[in-house]
């Protein structure tokens, strides 16, 4: 079937009400995040306000969640640029977008959702930008590949975009996805869905000079451990480290890293022979399973690290400059071979320590483009063998006490974009100081996870027992069982330890016992099975949190004889007389 292909322009008022009513989506998985600085958008905007012709923007339409929509192919940066600036994100020569200027904007204004910044620009210069046409090509596209071949076409030459943005851009396959999914967990920018609406992009985007974004660069665990600098990370360095790390992890022989071997893995240039390599041996080792061994694996050094209160340059390689990133690879790779490959877990934590300290001077990284085999391999047995001593034998799998600390970190995250998909409890011993369990709280648990999965087919819905929805629940807390908070990212972390001492039977058997009063609610099996084998009782930092979970349920949820959806915080029952359009989802 042929692509329908429209040429068109549209005032720039109607792109923002595209944009306010989510109309306009980024697919993360070819695009990258929010780039541009300051200096960048504010060139682009008074190019609008003096008339000059801006490059066309390139749009896929298609639909999302039962409505027509719009996915940005080109110019994603250009189209952020125009939408921040109306919303007084950022200045014009000192001088912000007058919000009475559009329809849109005054309702915004006069509904307290936007705050007018002053100085304001000239009411002249906003209705230039407002009746601006912006020059538009809209596909129809019927074949996602084609989508990503177009993206990666019109970016093959982009200024802009480095070696591993150009050669992820459109790839698809398991081994690209799964890096990608591993570095958006690690630096706290995963979202369930892949589409995004535009207005939420700077919620994962990094910040960049003047632009306070939703990811923090210096918290991040590749700029705090001094591994790589922040203009690496903005090139994805990140991805070609956890790249070269999971090539080791799933084939049998170590290969030799080199930009040209990581084209070949993502099918970028040359042959495809290594490309398949990497994906039939996905097919064998189920890519969840890799992706827990990895994020095993990088918990094991995040929290060495943050036991120590040091970063890996400063404590493993006495703050080098050289290969860091080789360096680190050598070490997570040896820590890999511990854990999983001879299956063993560390005994002696003070001696791990110990064995750290300074261990950079014990290895010898080839410098240049290529990274031999060998001697990539001789340095992972060396460093195996100097961390030995301080491990044991794994005895069993303990499914209490399994590393999620970046998974749980992963999760906080992406509640702020994905609101209805997520909860949290302090627990379900009630606050009164009787000391009783909460039989209402607990059936309004499963009856919210109910609506989550009501979001569709194919959601994802969390409630976390153990994170207090506020601040005065976590001092009462303190107040009645002396609960210390660790709050990470705004998030109060209590934990559900004094549930656990209270009901005198210990970590797993609590588990075991929440999870059966599961039986006695008002849903199906199905759901019951769902719940049941998708629940996690997780530590961190010391402190239990129960993570309950519906998972791609694939049918309606009923809590009793009804279905709920949910509104924000809010559970609202679905009328019989909007029952078509609800099942429709499914």
């Amino acid at each position: 079937m042929q692509n329908e292909l429209s040429v068109r322009s549209e005032n720039i008022q109607t792109i923002y009400g595209l944009y306010r009513n989510e109309n306009l989506l980024v697919n993360r998985r070819y695009q990258r995040k929010l780039v541009w600085a300051v200096d960048e958008k504010q060139s682009f905007l008074d190019s609008i306000i003096q008339g000059f012709p801006v490059p066309i923007v390139l749009l896929a339409e298609t639909k999302y969640n039962q409505k027509d929509v719009f996915e940005i192919i080109d110019g994603m940066q250009r189209m952020n640029a125009i939408n921040s600036f109306i919303e007084n994100e950022y200045d014009l020569d000192g001088k912000y977008f007058d919000l009475n200027t559009m329809v849109e904007t005054k309702e915004l204004l006069d509904a307290g959702m936007l705050i007018q910044k002053e100085p304001m620009l000239e009411r002249e210069k906003c209705s230039l930008i407002a009746r601006y046409p912006l020059p538009l090509s809209v596909y129809s596209f019927n074949d996602d590949k084609k989508v990503d071949e177009v993206f990666r076409r019109i970016n093959s030459n982009g200024r802009y975009l480095s070696s591993q943005e150009l050669r992820s851009a459109g790839a698809i396959g398991k081994f690209p996805n799964l890096v990608r999914k591993i570095a958006e967990e690690i630096r706290g920018d995963t979202t369930q869905s892949d589409l995004l609406p535009l207005s939420k992009m700077s919620k994962i985007s990094i910040n960049n000079r003047s632009l306070d974004y939703g990811i923090n660069a210096d918290t991040i665990f590749w700029i705090r451990q001094g591994i790589i600098t922040k203009e690496l990370l903005r090139k994805s360095r990140d991805e070609e480290i956890i790249a070269d790390c999971l090539v080791y992890m799933t084939l049998t022989e170590s290969q030799r890293t080199s930009s040209e071997i990581l084209d070949e893995l993502y099918g970028y240039k040359g042959n495809s022979n290594r490309m398949q390599e990497i994906e039939i041996a996905l097919q064998q080792v189920e890519p969840s399973i890799v992706r827990s061994q990895y994020l095993q694996t990088h918990d094991t050094i995040a929290n060495a690290m943050d036991d120590l209160e040091s970063n890996f340059n400063q404590y493993a390689l006495e703050n080098t400059s050289q290969s860091i990133p080789r360096y680190y690879t050598v070490f997570f790779l040896a820590i890999f071979n511990l854990l999983f490959r001879q299956n063993m877990e560390i005994a002696d934590r003070n001696l791990f320590y110990q064995k750290l300290k300074n261990i950079g001077k014990h290895i010898t990284i080839t410098v240049g483009g290529n990274w031999s085999a060998v001697n990539k391999q001789d340095n992972i047995n060396a460093v195996t063998g100097i961390l030995r001593p301080a491990f044991k034998e794994k005895e069993s799998v303990d499914p209490v006490t399994s590393s999620w600390t970046t998974e749980f970190l992963s999760l906080l995250k992406q509640s702020e974009i994905e609101q209805n998909l997520y909860d949290f409890k302090q627990g379900f011993i009630r606050l009164d100081g009787q000391h009783t369990f909460d039989d209402d709280c607990f059936e309004k648990v499963i009856k919210t996870l109910t609506a989550m999965a009501n979001d569709g087919p194919k959601s994802t819905g969390y409630v976390c027992i153990g994170v207090a929805d506020n601040q005065d629940d976590a001092k009462r807390l303190k107040k009645l069982y002396g609960v210390k908070t660790e709050i990470e990212n705004g998030f109060f972390i209590t934990g559900v330890n004094h549930e656990i001492e209270k009901s005198g039977t210990g970590a797993e058997e609590w588990f075991k016992n929440t999870l059966r009063k599961i039986d006695k609610s008002p849903v199906t099996q199905t759901f019951k099975d769902n719940i049941g084998r998708n629940a996690r009782l997780i530590k961190f930092k010391g402190k239990y949190i129960l993570i309950l979970s519906v998972k791609k349920l694939g049918e309606a949820a009923i809590y009793g004889e009804g279905y709920f959806q949910r509104k924000g915080p809010e559970l609202v029952p679905v009328k019989p007389i909007a029952y078509p359009q609800f099942f429709a989802r499914f």
